[in-house]
């Protein structure tokens, strides 16, 4: 079977994603015979899945050394018995080669080997052994004196594996006699147990004989990348190798490679997570992060946003929707994405942060943070959940900024506290969803509720009565004069926090996220150009012979078409009638006694027909930015064949994201924002001046002009702007310097977070409740720390230690025929 894999067969699947997937807790699993995978640089570590005590004496991952070391045998044919058998006075060039000698014997007969020992002098290694995998007892068996078959072990920890060690006295040593020539000196070829028969699966049960190729990784990881769970990566790459016979290594050895990557980023997740950031912000200057760290070090918050984001939110950031989400990384930290929706109905991000808690100074500080990412302009209104401290937040942050509560939890949590009113009164649910839905006004409101309580007489009902004094937060009138892009809930947070959960679980870790969510922002990217393509090569059909429609065509995108031309179908249901020539409407609305549903029976139209006013009670285009079906149906009578330009907003408009994709230093000149122009000016020239400073720092004579034409040119533009000097950039403060980079910032602690709480658990005594010692797969002590939370893995790792070797302790050395000490 060959090793080598065809690339072009995976393109579609190995899609190059520069974020990175979640992984799970790594725990103490090495075990003796687990091998752990070479290092990688931090950029190249990979997600996992699901990763608990999946290393045990059958599962390695093989080094990157031994790839090369039997690569190459994969393509030879097995040699007969006597060409592979080992004899005493056998010489070889290398370690290496003696080893990939003896492991394709072991192959052969059945067995799998391991490298028990190795003495040195000054000179280096003068001798090894090499011995059955099946060599000396488990640790557990040695200690108790137990005897092969014996289960009466109740010591044993409960997440031992068990042991195929049978202190088999098979082995082979070697001798360096001469500058690189190894010789035989022992060899006993005797096993005390059966071997391996030869079958497909000998090689995916001998530990030394599984072999993953660097392709076969890179494979594992690209897929991986795309949040391909393990199992279906091994289907996957059957499919590739003619069979899972063929495949020499098994699920688990899967999930042990994308496990030890991982790995790499324990205790250093923030700090690599900082370094990604600032790769991020030389390439895209107008990338925004920031960090909040306590009084120990350790991470607090956390906040980052492209530049395109920010540029969006330039065109989209007047109605926001916000919330929190859970189990999305390993430190439990709530995720607070910045919600909106843009000129195709998508839903877009404006950022996104990592919080230790959901208190009100906390909120302050993202709130915060997040409006100096966004050049200081506020949204015109924004929802959320009911939580307290976040509407407190709000209310010193945006102060004028429209807060409304999500509909849809008050009506959710109705649902619960009035469950029995609901089956006592099958009618009220819908009559209440009418009053609170189709009152236009707050007083209409006001007059229909109160007729509702006291008809079914629910004066005293706790629940009702709160609902009604938080009404101004939620209910519907009190907010038709305001700009919410036809949203009244947090569906679209909700929405994308499901999508986020699809990629991310409570194993995540920060680096990893982050890398993850910018690949999710990307496929939103490329999303909205895909639909701006679509909106300009094609043409929707048109409903009627209304010239008003075909302007609508012309302007909006296909999205916001569709739904205009709804209203206008809408419209017919409606009969216009004359109050007052040109000035007054009332256009009633005909009854649908199919669905049986209440509504205003009639709306009032306001017409100035020179300047194009066409204002309608139910105030549709306030609140969603579309004229609603009562205008237009007054309009198509007083024969209107454009749509006025007023009532046209830009946000809907094909053109709408064409200050997005402009390039920085053409949109500065157009720029309203004085904040965001600086910022924009900023981005446009430092790129420039960077290039100067690091061409002009190879040459002396380069420097010396540089900086001679640098002073002199400071001292101009000083000149120019000494005027507004009292006013600095802000925004460039908050990214010129970075001074999170000189900091040390330690990974978080666990996050308490909000939310349901876990049902009470029966009580334990002390004695259940303590935590059983087991072997830590570092230094092999029996203790209650693992390898990641070992002291001297630590300790190590902090010396700049090899740290993917077991720290093994002092052992014997097998000469075959009894234990002496090394």
């Amino acid at each position: 079977m060959s090793s080598e894999v065809d690339f072009n067969s995976v393109a579609a699947l190995s899609t190059h994603v520069e974020g990175i997937d979640p992984y799970t807790s790594f725990e103490d699993i090495l075990d003796d015979d687990c091998v752990a995978a070479s290092s990688t640089h931090v950029e190249d570590i990979d997600p996992y899945t699901g990763f608990e005590d999946i290393l045990d004496d059958d599962c390695v991952v093989i080094e990157e050394v031994e790839d090369e070391k039997r690569e190459d045998e994969e393509e030879e044919e097995e040699k007969p018995e006597e060409n592979l058998q080992p004899y005493v006075g056998m010489e070889f060039k290398s370690e290496v080669e003696a080893y990939n000698f003896y492991n394709k014997y072991g192959g052969y007969k059945g067995f799998s080997i391991r490298k028990n020992s190795r003495n040195s002098s000054s000179k280096g290694v003068t001798s090894v052994a090499y011995v059955c995998s099946k060599e000396g007892f488990s640790k557990y068996r040695k200690q108790e004196h137990m005897e092969l078959g014996n289960s009466s072990n109740k010591k044993t920890p409960e997440k031992e594996k068990g042991s195929g060690r049978t202190g088999c006295k098979a082995y082979l040593r070697l001798k360096l006699v001469k500058d690189a020539i190894w010789q035989v000196t022992k060899f006993h070829d005797i096993h005390n147990h059966n071997l391996v028969p030869n079958t497909s699966a000998r090689r995916r049960i001998l530990q030394s004989q599984k072999l993953m190729t660097n392709n076969i990784k890179q494979i594992i990881r690209d897929l991986t990348d795309q949040n391909i769970e393990p199992s279906k990566i091994l289907a996957y790459l059957s499919t590739l190798e003619g069979g899972k016979d063929n495949i020499p290594f098994k699920r688990k050895d899967v999930s042990n490679l994308i496990a030890m990557d991982n790995a790499k980023l324990l205790g250093r997740d923030v700090e690599t997570t900082l370094m990604n950031f600032q790769r991020k912000k030389e390439e895209d200057p107008e990338f925004f992060y920031a960090i909040d760290v306590d009084e120990d070090g350790y991470l607090k918050h956390i906040f980052w946003a492209d530049g395109r984001s920010r540029r969006a939110y330039l065109e989209f950031g007047d109605v926001v929707t916000f919330d929190t989400t859970y189990n999305t990384n390993m430190y439990s930290m709530p995720l607070a994405p910045f919600i909106g929706v843009n000129h195709h109905r998508q839903s877009i991000f404006f950022g996104m942060a990592l919080l230790r808690s959901e208190t009100t100074d906390n909120f302050c500080w993202l709130f915060e943070t997040w409006l100096k990412a966004m050049y200081g302009m506020h949204p015109v209104s924004i929802i959320t959940d009911q939580d307290h401290a976040m509407r407190n937040a709000i209310k010193i942050v945006f102060p004028n900024t429209v807060h409304r509560c999500c509909k849809w939890h008050v009506m959710r949590k109705a649902k619960e506290k009035l469950a029995s009113l609901y089956g006592l009164k099958p009618t009220f649910k819908t009559e209440m969803e009418l009053v609170i839905n189709y009152s236009l006004t707050v007083s209409d409101f006001e007059t229909r509720w109160m007729a509702m309580i006291e008809k079914h007489k629910l004066k005293d009902n706790k629940h009702l009565n709160n609902m009604y004094e938080k009404r101004s937060e939620w209910v519907p009138a009190y907010f038709r004069d305001v700009f919410f892009a036809d949203m009244s809930t947090t569906q679209r947070s909700e929405s994308m926090n499901a999508l986020l959960k699809m990629w991310l679980t409570s194993h995540t870790s920060i680096y990893k996220f982050v890398m993850k969510i910018d690949g999710m922002i990307e496929s939103i990217w490329q999303s909205e150009s895909d639909e701006d393509l679509i909106s300009m090569d094609k043409e929707p059909h048109l409903w009627s012979m209304y010239d008003m429609e075909d302007h609508a065509r012309e302007v909006y995108t296909k999205r916001v078409f569709k739904e205009f031309k709804e209203l206008l179908k809408r419209s017919t249901l409606g009969k216009a009638i004359e109050k007052e020539r040109d000035i007054l409407y009332e256009v009633n609305i005909a009854q649908n006694s199919k669905k049986h549903i209440w509504v205003p029976e009639s709306y009032v139209v306001s017409v100035d027909k020179e300047g194009g006013i066409f204002s309608c009670n139910c105030k549709g285009f306030e609140f969603e930015g579309l004229l609603c079906s009562h205008a237009l149906k007054v309009m198509c009578n007083l024969g209107i064949e454009k749509l006025p330009s007023h009532y046209i907003l830009k946000r809907w408009c094909k053109n709408a994201n064409i200050e997005i994709n402009r390039p920085v230093n053409e949109r500065s000149r157009v720029a309203k924002n004085s904040q965001a122009l600086e910022m924009f000016r900023f981005a446009a020239l430092n790129p420039k001046l960077n290039c100067i400073g690091k061409l002009a720092s190879k040459d002396d004579r380069a420097f010396n002009m540089v900086e001679t034409k640098l002073s002199e040119l400071l001292s101009q533009v000083s000149q120019l702007v000494l005027d507004d000097m009292s006013q600095p950039a802000e925004v460039r403060t908050s990214n010129e310097k970075d001074p999170v980079n000189m900091l040390v910032v330690s990974d978080p602690p666990l996050s308490q977070c909000k939310g349901r709480k876990k049902k009470p658990a029966r009580w334990k005594s002390a004695l259940e409740n303590a935590p059983n010692k087991r072997i830590c797969g570092y230094c092999k002590q029996k203790t209650f720390h693992n390898r990641r939370t070992c002291p001297k893995f630590l300790e190590n790792r902090k010396m700049g230690m090899d740290v993917e070797k077991t720290c093994e302790p002092e052992r014997a050395n097998w000469n075959g025929e009894g234990m002496e000490l090394v």
